[in-house]
């Protein structure tokens, strides 16, 4: 007997295919597409910023390509952010149910412009039925997703990808949805212009609380409990930092974050100044103007290595050779919070990464 569950994905499935079934844009055939749309949904900090290395690599190899990114509207601030992108999208999956006219209209003005392909960037490693679906609405004759071994996603895409490995790079793995455009290329470097107007107003407020240098920020929350290294740890690591090298820490959180920064600000108290709350814009400003960022695995973390921050990034769980980021300035550290040594070794690393800088 057939799990209910899954009769209503493929009732579901059935529906969606059959709503804005004609395709609006035209089938670019063996010559390179003109339109290219980017599906991702998503609200997730990184998942976005790590998005402007595909739309480079598109940039770079189609540089007359009109490209489009349907994002949420949640996300608008690190969405209108990403260079390279000519037409954004943007939408609440929840305005189906609560603004159905409000869904529809955009919906219908990404299938007025006639997207040749829609890229489904979802994970790779599971079915998401909204990204499908809405890459399947856009109207695009071509539509490039993952292989997942989920046979219900084929109805969706027109062409599906293979993924790498469990631990290959994010960014690579992106990159395999560009294979069948012609566009084979190690990810470009990640990069954002986030925050660039933000810079002298941080500026100000780090001299008017007498920040010193080296200005250290230490990020100890996540929004899963599980990517948190131990505050203890951290706590011992400021304090090492101050005594090796001076300096001011600039404590850094995000919601629900506000007594974990206090917590760490009260054990370590000298020469410390805990962030204010920041819009994403602001944070980007304030993360440019410090000298080294501390981090567990987090979205801010990639926003950390997108403005070229030298950045410490303490995998307590997770896989860092597929979350982070493999250039000079990054350190990633598969430390689980289990043994204190992880905070010496770390300390260490902090300070070669200043040394360099």
């Amino acid at each position: 007997m057939q799990r209910p569950e899954r009769i209503d994905r493929r009732a579901l499935g059935w529906v969606a295919r059959r709503l804005f079934s004609a395709r609006t844009g035209s089938d670019p055939g063996s010559n390179p597409p003109d339109s290219i749309l980017i599906v991702r949904i998503d609200e997730r900090v990184g998942n976005l910023i790590n998005l402007q290395s595909m739309i480079d690599a598109i940039k770079i190899t189609l540089p007359n390509v009109q490209l489009g990114l349907l994002a949420s509207s949640r996300a608008g601030q690190i969405a209108g952010s990403l260079e390279g992108v000519d037409h954004l999208h943007l939408l609440d999956k929840r305005w189906f149910f609560k603004r159905h006219l409000t869904w529809r209209r955009v919906v219908s003005k990404i299938r007025k412009i006639g997207y040749q392909v829609a890229l489904d960037t979802s994970a790779w490693h599971e079915f998401s039925f909204t990204h499908a679906a809405l890459t399947y609405y856009s109207g695009a004759p071509i539509r490039i997703g993952y292989q997942r071994g989920d046979q219900v996603a084929g109805g969706y895409h027109s062409v599906q990808v293979i993924p790498g490995s469990n631990s290959e790079y994010e960014l690579a793995q992106r990159m395999r949805l560009l294979e069948p455009l012609g566009i084979k290329m190690k990810p470009p470097k990640l990069r954002s212009s986030i925050g660039e107007f933000e810079k002298q107003k941080w500026e100000d407020w780090l001299s008017s609380h007498q920040a010193k240098r080296p200005r250290i920020g230490i990020w100890p929350g996540s929004r899963k409990l599980e990517r948190r290294w131990p505050v203890p740890f951290y706590i011992q690591l400021g304090k090492k930092l101050l005594q090796a090298c001076g300096g001011s820490l600039v404590v850094l959180w995000g919601p629900g974050e506000e007594k974990l920064s206090e917590q760490f600000a009260s054990a370590v108290s000298s020469d410390l100044i805990i962030a204010p709350k920041t819009a994403l814009t602001e944070l980007a400003g304030l993360l440019r103007r410090l000298d080294l960022v501390v981090t567990n695995d987090t979205g801010p973390m990639h926003m950390s290595v997108a403005v070229g921050r030298p950045t410490v990034c303490l995998f307590a769980s997770g896989d860092p050779l597929r979350w982070g980021h493999p250039y000079p300035y990054v350190r990633n550290l598969a430390f689980p919070g289990a043994d204190p040594q992880e905070v010496e070794y770390t300390a260490q690393i902090c300070m070669e990464l200043l040394a360099r800088k």
